[in-house]
């Protein structure tokens, strides 16, 4: 990024805003992301870390995360990091390595819609919502977020509702530091060991993270013991996966059903 001019770093995120609508602005927080980034239309970067967002709120039925919280300070958050069966506490471990964990945030990591994200795999399943900044403040879910892949939006805050069941994440990487060949999250509420609702969500396709609603509606109504082959089979057949350097179509589809198995097990 040599042909950086500018370096801004405004104290509110209205102001952030009207500095990113600039052409070739760009957004930083963690920083980690645009470090990366080989690209030359780039004059101006926008600092985010002195509009604050650092915030972990618990009420009474959601936890409100600020965009520039740490990835490392979900598993430090006690309350947070028990949430649907300590998910968050278990799955960011998993993320990289310390020192990425201590730089990289909430925000910037969903921000840039990656494919490969497993961060966005894992609060998808925690059916999260997103606060932007768009001119104004409105909330969307990050389901939609990844969809619409509005432009020139900063993210604020992340809502984590507390919904119950159990939730467990699985990823298939060559080592703890590499890219996740594909990763899975799965949650369900139980009644019993009857399925009562279920999200099951894959990322890593090589596309960004999706849910896969006819492995939810399989689950929903069943017993959970004895469903795992059947479920699994489905998976094989209906995920939408791709084919890139790290794999091929078919080698996803079948990491699928592995992962899902896996994921129905420790559940």
């Amino acid at each position: 990024m040599l042909n950086v001019k500018a370096y801004l770093k405004p104290d509110t995120v209205q102001s952030a805003y009207e500095m990113g609508q600039i052409p070739g602005s760009l957004y930083v927080s963690g920083g980690l992301m645009v470090a990366q980034l080989k690209i030359s239309n780039v004059e101006r970067i926008v600092d985010l870390k002195s509009v604050g967002l650092t915030h972990i709120e618990d009420h009474s039925d959601v936890f409100k995360i600020g965009a520039n919280v740490k990835i490392s300070d979900l598993i430090s958050n006690p309350y947070l990091a028990n949430l649907n069966g300590d998910l968050l506490k278990n799955s960011i471990k998993e993320i990289g390595s310390t020192q990425i964990r201590n730089m990289a945030t909430l925000g910037g990591s969903i921000a840039f819609k990656l494919g490969w994200s497993d961060i966005i795999t894992i609060f998808m399943i925690l059916d999260s919502n997103l606060e932007i900044y768009d001119g104004e403040f409105s909330k969307i879910s990050l389901q939609e977020y990844v969809k619409k892949s509005p432009k020139g939006v900063i993210i604020t805050e992340i809502e984590v509702p507390k919904s119950g069941g159990i939730a467990v994440f699985e990823k298939f990487a060559k080592s703890n530091f590499d890219i996740a060949t594909l990763n899975l999250g799965l949650k369900v509420v139980l009644d019993g060991q009857i399925v009562k609702d279920a999200c099951v969500v894959v990322g890593s396709r090589p596309m960004v993270s999706q849910r896969i609603k006819e492995v939810e509606e399989f689950l929903i109504g069943k017993q959970l013991n004895g469903i795992t082959k059947d479920a699994c089979d489905l998976m094989e057949r209906v995920v939408q996966v791709g084919s890139d350097i790290r794999a091929s179509a078919e080698y996803r589809k079948a990491l699928s059903r592995f992962l899902l198995d896996k994921a129905l097990r420790r559940v």
